[in-house]
């Protein structure tokens, strides 16, 4: 009972909450705030066939509001099911200054907020609230050096959300029908634990909008690995996974909305008594331009 009780406790601290039992995770609703805004034909208009890319000059101010759902289950190792389901929507300023080498980043965490019937612990919400990081967004989209304060299991969540927010681009742009991929390896949070992910990731574009936007749907299969200590037991943690994204991006390489679904499915160890307790995530996301 004692091993059990702790699993589930890192369990909750993952999810930062305790919610209601349910099979499946819901769908995500309309995240608040205006519509995302179209495409301003007179900042650009590119022919349909012209190649999106991310600035290399300029600068701006952009909020997103960033939605997402969790549903966790897992089997105690006394056979006792422990289902988690938590849902929150943080709400993010983004100042960036573009250059050819990249683009300097700086992200603000305005404010959280739990959904509505699910019961939240208020105060892992809040410690979240003020977060700041920098960090540099390579040509391509890839957002590196990715470092910030204070340090909260809501914060590194989002943080690793941000890390969704601009789909990676072939070096000559991204054109409608057009496929590439990529990879990348960087830090993430798993369970309750920092950890270390290699992603593969398979873009392609649809077609192109009437004002010279883009489609592109992408793929990211994921791998990682990490290892903490949680009530004086050093634990080890173990996951792969799949997400499926789906972007709108405008002629002028503003990122207009992020919608998906990530499927994880993880194994907690515990070495110090050679016990194991596997665990299914099931994740919906809605990120949205707001101004």
């Amino acid at each position: 009972m004692a091993l059990s009780r702790r699993v589930s406790l890192i369990l909750l601290a993952a999810a930062c909450s305790s919610g209601t039992s349910s099979t499946r995770p819901p769908a995500p609703s309309g995240a608040p705030g205006t519509p995302p805004p179209g495409v301003d034909p007179i900042r650009n208009t590119p022919t349909s066939d012209a190649a999106i890319n991310y600035p290399k000059a300029g600068g701006g101010l952009v909020r997103y509001s960033m939605a997402r759902h969790d549903s966790l289950s897992a089997v105690m190792p006394t056979g006792e099911p422990q289902v988690q389901v938590v849902g929150r929507t943080a709400f993010v300023t983004v100042a960036w200054i573009a250059a050819d080498t990249g683009t300097r980043v700086s992200v603000a965490i305005d404010s959280v907020r739990g959904d509505s019937g699910v019961a939240f612990v208020q105060a892992a919400l809040d410690s979240a609230r003020g977060t700041r990081w920098s960090g540099l967004r390579l040509p391509n989209g890839q957002l590196t050096a990715l470092t910030g304060t204070p340090r909260s299991q809501v914060g590194d969540q989002i943080r690793d959300e941000l890390q969704l927010l601009f789909p990676i681009l072939p070096p000559e742009g991204a054109r409608p029908g057009a496929t590439w991929g990529d990879s990348v390896t960087g830090p993430v949070r798993v369970s309750a634990f920092e950890a270390s992910e290699t992603a593969v990731v398979a873009s392609q574009a649809g077609a192109a909008g009437p004002a010279g936007g883009l489609d592109i749907g992408v793929v990211r299969s994921r791998s990682a690995s990490g290892q903490g200590e949680q009530f004086g037991q050093p634990i080890t943690v173990r996951a792969t996974g799949s997400d499926t994204l789906s972007y709108r991006i405008a002629s002028d390489g503003r990122v207009l909305s992020v919608s998906g679904v990530r499927s994880t499915a993880l194994v907690i160890d515990l070495p110090s008594i050679g016990q194991s307790v596997p665990a299914n995530e099931r994740s919906a996301f809605l990120m949205t331009l707001l101004r």
